[in-house]
């Protein structure tokens, strides 16, 4: 669902659509993940969050490789950086996942 969402490869490879794609990714993923950190930067977020963002976590590698498999597969003109963005988007739902759950010491300091 993620990777139809946000990875959603235009079949037209239509211009605007392309640059409709961009803007989205660039501006969508750091937003939400900025308004998640925010809102937990000082405490120890509720056992709900945890496991809302344990549970992102835990699909967010399977979603990044499905959405990278398909802009190499149909050869999208952007796929090498929309693959950085969304190894990136896992990379920090990954922090986040350690931070949430107190694995990681220094995500709180």
């Amino acid at each position: 669902m993620f990777a139809e969402i946000f990875l959603h490869v235009p079949q037209t490879h239509n211009p605007k659509e392309i640059n409709m794609l961009k803007k989205t990714l660039e501006w969508t993923i750091p937003l939400a993940l900025a308004g998640i950190m925010t809102g937990c930067a000082t405490y120890r977020p509720p056992a709900q969050i945890q496991s809302a963002v344990a549970t992102v976590n835990r699909h967010t590698p399977e979603y990044v490789t499905e959405a990278n498999k398909a802009l190499r597969e149909v050869g999208h003109p952007d796929a090498e950086r929309l693959t950085g963005v969304g190894l990136r988007l896992q990379t920090a739902v990954d922090a986040l996942d350690q931070w949430a759950n107190g694995s990681n010491q220094e995500a709180g300091q």
